[in-house]
């Protein structure tokens, strides 16, 4: 995809995400993987049980690296390494709070949601739900949270972070040069 402009590979749509702010609080670009693994991070020590989290972008985009930056902040032993869910589905890393890791990319619709358990890994407010391909499944967003929405552009990542209301103020912020050391 090098060369390609993001903004014409943007999907999130914020009118099909009730709650949603309509523009994204943040909007940065990322030099590589260890910039995402680094944002993930940042995310991670914002998340708390009952935090929702939504992934949107292409294969190779960069949410599963995204997602081992998150595990790796709560998971304070340092003992689980987040992996692509595309085939379990759902992980679950046993952290404080756990975390439910669910890949929407072979589900097709709402039947299927409901019989992975996907509502039950939100309900509860037990654990922080994170979730790729969010924008697969129309309903799958619960109302509430951020959505991390990320364009590969060669070896950077474009990424815009969305947000309801209860998150502008933490996600507003981010220091984006952190991210870049």
């Amino acid at each position: 995809m090098s060369g390609l402009s993001a903004e014409n590979n943007w999907r999130v749509r914020p009118e099909e995400y009730p709650g949603l702010d309509p523009e994204p609080v943040v909007i940065v670009e990322l030099d590589g993987e260890e910039a995402t693994r680094r944002l993930g991070a940042w995310i991670g020590k914002q998340l708390g049980a009952g935090a929702f989290m939504g992934l949107v972008g292409d294969l190779g985009a960069g949410k599963t690296t995204l997602m081992q930056g998150v595990v790796s902040a709560v998971d304070e032993d340092g003992c689980w390494q987040a992996t692509s869910p595309t085939y379990s589905l759902v992980q679950v890393y046993e952290t404080t709070p756990p975390i439910f890791h669910i890949d929407l990319y072979r589900l097709k619709g709402w039947a299927e949601l409901e019989s992975i358990g996907y509502w039950d890994y939100l309900d509860g407010g037990r654990g922080v739900t994170c979730v790729e391909w969010l924008d697969r499944i129309a309903g799958a967003w619960p109302g509430h949270g951020l959505i991390v929405e990320l364009v590969r552009d060669g070896e950077r990542r474009k990424v815009r972070i969305w947000t309801d209301k209860t998150w502008n103020q933490r996600v507003e912020a981010l220091d984006a040069s952190s991210l870049q050391q």
